[in-house]
């Protein structure tokens, strides 16, 4: 059993489930850290960009919330869609690894069908948020996402969790441009004054960082690959790269897949929106839901890669 430990007082008591198994998988030496390459998975969970970060709220005894009541907050927010996206994000782990090679994939297919599955992603997260989320976050959640204007946001943010992602970068970018072109700056605002009250709750480069640092060193431990740096410049360049890649398009991406998410919304409902994620209570809840979701994905791309265990030097798949 792992602890993970968040500033304030407060702990995420997480563990590995499942048996390890062993299975032979091919080395490769030294894998290309491209930043072309690494999959940006904040893109689609836009209701929860974010990072593993400070927690402002102590969790003292006798304020955590109930099982259900943890329950409750993951469908009132749509939190439970956004965990089940970890799934899908399983199909990014050779790409994280720099592995290019159909066998490969083929094990890790396997591998990760084990351990990225939604019934035990939505229990960790439940064991976590029964642990950590206190009666006043769950009722800053409730009372906006139980809104008549939460609900439908709601609505829409789990479809965009679960879609296709097939096609989305050009339909986003259609979207925003549809608005630029028809010369809206009270929208565009809205939208800019939206992604800056999620980015407040987070650090999305270094979030991305962790989970895929912690993914290729279980997968060097695992023998999988070999790795030239140490954990923490392994840690230093990912999160470089990553932070390269938001400078460079990070807040336009991010207006447009707002701008296609909530396309259907009116400019002073995404107003409404942007207002409540700033206040400080509702960017509590947002910074817990955040550290909880990518301490679930690393925890799994890490048990996937602990399947892998047991690979030898020039061994077929």
């Amino acid at each position: 059993m792992r602890d993970f430990q968040v500033p304030e007082g407060r702990t995420l008591t997480q563990r590995h489930h499942g048996a390890l198994a062993r299975m032979a998988a091919s080395r490769t030496t030294g894998p290309t850290i491209d930043a072309q390459r690494m999959p940006d998975l904040r893109g689609a969970v836009l209701a929860m960009l974010g990072a593993l970060v400070l927690l402002l709220a102590q969790a003292l005894p006798g304020q955590s919330a109930s099982r259900e009541e943890a329950r409750d907050f993951l469908k009132v927010t749509g939190f439970d869609a956004a965990l089940e996206s970890i799934v899908m994000s399983a199909d990014n782990g050779p790409a994280m690894l720099g592995i290019d090679d159909r066998g490969f994939r083929a094990v890790w297919d396997v591998m990760a069908a084990r351990v990225f599955r939604n019934e035990q992603i939505q229990t960790m997260a439940l064991d976590m948020l029964s642990a950590t989320l206190t009666a006043d976050e769950m009722v800053t959640a409730r009372d906006f996402y139980g809104s008549e204007l939460g609900q439908r946001l709601v609505e829409v943010e789990n479809a965009s969790h679960l879609a296709d992602d097939t096609g989305k970068p050009e339909a986003a970018a259609a979207a925003l441009s549809e608005v630029v072109e028809g010369r809206d700056i009270a929208r565009l605002s809205a939208l800019e004054r939206l992604i800056s009250a999620l980015d407040d709750t987070s650090d999305g480069a270094l979030a991305m960082a962790e989970v895929q640092a912690r993914f290729m060193i279980a997968a060097r431990n695992a023998g999988v690959i070999e790795l030239s740096v140490g954990d923490d410049a392994l840690r230093d360049l990912i999160a470089g790269q990553f932070r390269e890649m938001g400078e460079q398009d990070g807040l336009e991406a991010g207006m447009a897949n707002a701008a296609l998410t909530y396309r259907d919304f009116s400019t002073e409902e995404i107003d409404a929106y942007a207002a409540a994620l700033e206040d400080p209570a509702m960017q509590r809840v947002y910074e817990l839901m955040n550290a909880v979701q990518y301490e679930v994905m690393a925890d799994r791309f890490e048990a996937a890669a602990a399947l892998l265990t047991g690979a030898g030097s020039g061994e077929e798949l």
